[in-house]
Parts: C-alpha cells; sequence; structure tokens
C-alpha cells in the first residue's frame, strides 16, 4: 500500500463526491468498483466499473510519488510539534 498527497497546485479533485475503492481481482474477474452513500454502500461491477478505474488513474497522475509525499508529511508534522 502506498501513501501519496494529492497537492493543491493538482487543481479541482476528480472525485469531489468523496472516497471510492477499486478492488482488482485475478482473471476472468472483472474490476469493482465501491463507494460508500448516505443510503449505505454500493458495489459497481463490469463494464460501469471503468469509471472509477479512470477516476483513480487520473487522480494517481496528478499525486506525488510516495518520497515526495514521505517528505511533505514528515515537515508538516514537525511543524505541527
Amino acid at each position: 500500500m502506498e501513501l501519496r498527497v494529492l497537492p493543491f497546485t493538482a487543481g479541482a479533485h476528480a472525485s469531489p463526491t468523496g472516497a471510492f475503492r477499486v478492488f482488482t481481482m485475478a482473471e476472468p474477474l472483472p474490476e469493482v468498483g465501491y463507494a460508500e452513500t448516505p443510503k449505505g454502500a454500493i458495489y459497481v461491477e463490469a463494464p460501469d466499473s471503468q469509471r472509477f478505474v479512470r477516476t483513480y488513474d487520473e487522480l494517481r497522475s496528478r499525486t506525488l510519488d510516495p518520497e515526495q509525499s514521505a517528505r511533505i508529511i514528515a515537515s508538516l508534522a514537525e511543524e505541527l510539534r
């Protein structure tokens, strides 16, 4: 698992409605999108799960790499001391 920072300079968040997950499973099983809503959790299977996959890929492309993210988090933690 990686922790990455999405900086403010990345612009508008690609998922303004909130958090979601993409579950990737071994072939032949498709990817499944998961999101929690006020009415409960939803699971979205292919081909509709591709919207989750595209959003995830877009967000990941805008994040800092793991090393840069760790440096920023450490710097902010130091400021809070």
